[in-house]
């Protein structure tokens, strides 16, 4: 099954209104992220989304499976928020230059985005980061070395900019438990 239609599928099986609670992560750094539009990249159904537009940013979300962005359209609607949805291959797609103040990035890998992000950024702006290490293989998905970081990886593709907050290791998170980077940075 190709990788979209794979997505296509998981997301469809899904109750239309589970949208699952925000990071964890993301919650506890809320304080420190800089107000305006943010991006949430590889959204799915849009936990981090929602939950950005509820705390007042303006929202772009991207992800490639219409599914997902149909279920995080209707909850925006159902809560009363704007989020603009985008349905792009982040493979493919071009990232606007200078436009964020911030950027989540949760449980989604791709390196050769790093820069991309990075550019995206609007000066002072932040990247919010979570995502798997390859101590995960012990707990399950995902396993593939191409979705996971090697210890350290993560800080080392981001040393360019301003990291506020960095830690690895197993966490209890809000979807269970799981081996995790993460990181807050900012851009100078």
């Amino acid at each position: 099954m190709a990788d979209r239609e794979h997505w296509e599928v998981r997301y469809g099986e899904r109750p239309e209104d589970q949208v699952g609670p925000p990071s964890q992560f993301l919650v506890e750094q809320l304080h420190r992220l800089p107000r305006g539009r943010a991006l949430d990249v590889a959204c799915g159904p849009g936990r981090q989304a929602l939950y950005l537009a509820r705390h007042g940013w303006t929202v772009d979300a991207i992800d490639f499976s219409h599914t997902a962005l149909a279920r995080l359209l209707s909850a925006a609607r159902r809560d009363g928020r704007a989020v603009h949805a985008l349905a792009a291959d982040l493979e493919h797609y071009v990232l606007p230059r200078d436009r964020y103040a911030l950027i989540v990035n949760v449980r989604y890998l791709q390196r050769s985005l790093f820069d991309d992000l990075k550019r995206a950024l609007r000066r002072g702006g932040m990247i919010l980061f979570e995502t798997f290490i390859r101590d995960q293989q012990q707990l399950g998905h995902p396993r593939n070395p191409a979705f996971l970081l090697d210890r350290d990886e993560l800080a080392a593709a981001f040393a360019d900019l301003e990291i506020l907050a960095y830690d690895e290791g197993r966490y209890e998170t809000e979807l269970g438990a799981a081996f995790l980077a993460r990181m807050l940075a900012r851009r100078p």
